[in-house]
């Protein structure tokens, strides 16, 4: 299996981050579901991005002149 691409879990975190924004809108959950939902995804997130951080550093975009 090749390694991790930091890339892809900062991408991945991203996403995750993104639908917890959504969650307040997902009327099929109530309060408690919404916050335990979040509190999961938030500390998936913050997991993502320590591997990405311990993996390799962070993708420096390039200038296009």
């Amino acid at each position: 299996m090749e390694e991790l691409d930091p890339h892809t879990l900062r991408v991945a975190a991203s996403l995750i981050r993104s639908r917890i924004a959504t969650l307040g809108l997902d009327g099929r959950m109530d309060g408690l579901q919404r916050l335990g939902a979040q509190r999961t995804l938030t500390q998936l997130a913050v997991d993502l991005e320590i591997s990405a951080d311990h993996v390799g550093p962070t993708r420096r975009r390039r200038r296009t002149a």
